[in-house]
Order: C-alpha cells, then structure tokens, then sequence
C-alpha cells in the first residue's frame, strides 16, 4: 500500500516537472519555478550592493531562506520523481541521478540555505555567487541548451586543437613583444607574463588600450597578431556554427 502510495505521487511529480530528455509542455509547476529562478538571481545581484543590504538586512535574509526551502522541496521532488525514468530506477539509480551534472547543480543552488552564519566578508560574497546557479538550471528545461551542449560535445576534438592553437598564438606574440617591447616598456613588457595582457587583449580584439607597442618593429608585429587572431582566435566560433547547422539539418 505505502509502495503504491509513493509510487503514485512519483508519477505526479514526474508529470509536473521536466527533466530534460521526455518530450512534453511546460506545466504550471514548472512556470512558477521559472519564475522563482528569476526573481531569485536578481536579489542576488541586487544584495551584493552593500549599502542596499545592509538596509534590507532582515528581507535578504528572508529571502534567502524562502528560496532554500523552496528549492529544496523540489530537489527532494525530482528525487521522487526520477525514478519513473528507466536509467534512474532504484537506489543505484537515484544515487547515480544525484552525481549527474543537473543534480549537482541544483545542489549547489540550495548551498547557501545549509551554510547559514558562513555571512562576513568573502564567505558571504562565495554564498551570493553560489545562489546565482539556479539561473543555470534553466538548462534543464531548455531544448536549445541541449542542442548547443551536444554539438560542443560531437566537435570536442576540433574545439580542443582550436584551443591550443589560440593559446600557442597568445604566447608566441607575449614572447615577439616581450623581446622587441621590452627594453622600451619594462613594466608593459619586461616579462612574457606581463605581455600575456596585452596579448590577450589583443588577440581577442578587446584592445583596452592601457598597454600598447610604442616602437616601429612591436607595432609591425602587433598588426600581425591582429590579423592572425581574426581567424584563428574566431575559429571556435566557426567550429560551433557548422555544428549547430548539421544538428538543424539532421532534424
């Protein structure tokens, strides 16, 4: 009888929350936790504001608990309901659901609830930032997450080799400015790690402007880099968008 009884409010639950991989509408349950998703983050970028919080101490704190709770209620919940999925049936199944990366997530969203005293200086700072992965969890319910997740994962190689090339290009223009640069701007580029900055800056098309070549032969080679990261520092992008197109047209 408790067997059916349980089993039954699984099956609820189940119908009411989404976990990704069942092909069904939003339900009401899931409009409301959308919206607590939301309205959550943004207290929290509203109380890292220190004069703000410290104004509205006690609702911040309030706050804090509500959405604990709340969250809590519906891990606890998708742990019930988990088990109509057939890989997640049994202990060995929930257990192996609760190390899966959308469980781990929303772990570490309802953190802060369980950490409660954990509030001067970095701690604190540690907690508001933890709270702000419930607006990850919005992954769960999104098709198009799961569309860019898996096309990162069938380009993985090419996204890889892109990587280290970027990083072999950001550290062979730190080496050329560190030897031509160096001498004339010791504290921009008196070392490779110092024109790793600069580098960066450059090769991602930011350009700060704070350090910059002053010499004829460092602005020579600075406009090699510029041209050499428009294709080579863009390439992910490129790898990303030609498997998004082949994921579109497969479907």
């Amino acid at each position: 009888m408790t067997y059916r009884k349980m089993n039954s409010i699984s099956k609820y639950l189940f119908e009411h929350l989404h976990f990704g991989i069942e092909d069904k509408e939003f339900t009401f349950m899931e409009k409301v936790i959308f919206l607590l998703i939301v309205l959550n983050c943004v207290i929290v970028v509203i109380e890292s504001e220190q004069s703000i919080y410290q104004q509205y101490k006690y609702y911040f704190d309030v706050s804090r608990y509500f959405f604990g709770v709340v969250f809590t209620i519906e891990y606890i919940s998708r742990l019930i309901a988990v088990g109509q999925l057939t890989q997640f049936q049994g202990i060995k199944g929930r257990i192996k659901y609760i190390f899966s990366i959308w469980a781990i997530i929303d772990l570490i969203a309802i953190l802060p609830l369980f950490l409660v005293g954990l509030n001067e200086g970095f701690l604190f700072r540690v907690l508001r930032g933890v709270r702000l992965f419930s607006l990850i969890r919005f992954g769960r319910f999104s098709v198009a997450i799961h569309n860019v997740t898996s096309a990162i994962y069938e380009r993985k190689n090419e996204l890889i080799f892109s990587f280290f090339i970027s990083i072999s290009l950001l550290f062979i223009s730190s080496t050329v400015l560190y030897v031509v640069e160096g001498g004339a701007q010791p504290e921009a580029f008196g070392s490779i790690l110092r024109s790793v900055w600069w580098a960066a800056a450059a090769l991602t098309t930011v350009g700060y402007g704070d350090v910059y070549p002053i010499t004829g032969i460092g602005k020579f080679f600075a406009i090699l880099s510029a041209f050499f990261s428009i294709g080579i520092v863009a390439l992910p992008a490129g790898i990303l968008a030609g498997a998004f197109t082949e994921k579109f047209n497969k479907k």
